[in-house]
């Protein structure tokens, strides 16, 4: 599993890894086992239009001079589904996969995103279903399955967790490793990888030991670029005195999804009080300027 916020990079890198093991692309940074095969990935997020810009060269507001995929390199995007009755969505997909992994002999499947598959996950026993599935097909057929999956909005001053993984508890039981890309504050572009679940080696990347890269464009190809290896809490946000407006700011978009003085308190390192007062004065201000329409839900 691999897990990110939105605008985070992690389409990014997963087609940047599945490109590495189709062409067996020798790399100072990105050591591989795997050897050179055929990798299926199932893109349900990108249009060809989003997939091309990232893949090419401008010229003119022209996409010129696409990238030159390696031949076991397949990749599907989402087209109509003409779904048959009794049949779940999640069900067509899988087996969909299925015939072409059978047709193709591969081994490797790359899947982006399971949020749009399954938009249930946050419900444990859906999720559980859900990786049942695919287990099973992993059995089957002897597979690696790399999962791309969204987060939801996390607090950037926290290191990552399993926790910030949607439907995490049911989810990670399944999973046999899991690791995740992290914004830098030192750099709009800068990012981090951390491995969060590892089963079977040693966690070698983990809180004291990311892998930092910029997200850039090398030419026709937007990938991840190696950096250097340093702490996680280097590239977490921190609170000065001349960050409380960014720190209120914070406070009231987490209360509003929470509704907890104790849980943001705790998320964002700072006193439940702290939390009640910012969201009271909050709620005072926004009366006193009149600007809470009675037909309006507070901003709150």
């Amino acid at each position: 599993m691999l897990y990110a916020s939105t605008n985070t990079g992690k389409s990014i890198l997963a087609f940047q890894i599945g490109v590495y093991i189709a062409s067996g692309m020798p790399n100072t940074y990105w050591a591989m086992s795997a050897g050179k095969q055929t990798v299926l990935y199932f893109d349900f997020e990108l249009s060809p239009r989003q997939f091309t810009k990232r893949y090419s060269e401008v010229e003119n507001d022209r996409y010129v001079h696409l990238y030159k995929f390696p031949e076991f390199l397949r990749r599907y995007e989402l087209g109509e589904v003409d779904l048959p009755e009794e049949v779940s969505l999640v069900d067509y997909y899988i087996e969909g996969i299925r015939k072409e992994v059978q047709q193709t002999g591969a081994k490797v499947v790359i899947i982006d995103n399971i949020t749009w598959l399954n938009h249930r996950l946050e419900k444990a026993s859906d999720a559980g279903g859900f990786m049942q599935k695919l287990n099973k097909l992993k059995r089957e057929e002897e597979l690696s399955i790399l999962l791309i999956a969204h987060t939801p909005k996390r607090d950037a001053t926290q290191p990552i967790t399993i926790n910030d993984l949607a439907g995490s508890a049911q989810l990670m039981n399944f999973m046999d490793s899991a690791f995740a890309i992290g914004c830098s504050t030192q750099d709009p572009q800068l990012r981090y990888i951390k491995q969060i679940k590892v089963r079977e080696c040693e966690k070698v990347y983990g809180e004291d030991n990311v892998i930092v890269c910029m997200l850039e464009k090398v030419g026709n190809f937007l990938q991840f670029t190696f950096q250097s290896y340093g702490s996680e809490r280097d590239h977490l946000r921190t609170y000065k005195e001349s960050d409380k407006a960014q720190r209120d700011a914070d406070i009231l978009e987490l209360y509003e999804a929470l509704k907890s003085y104790r849980e943001v308190g705790k998320q964002l390192g700072v006193s439940h009080q702290t939390v009640k007062r910012v969201v009271d004065r909050a709620k005072t201000e926004s009366e006193t300027s009149g600007q809470t329409d009675d037909d309006e839900d507070p901003p709150w």
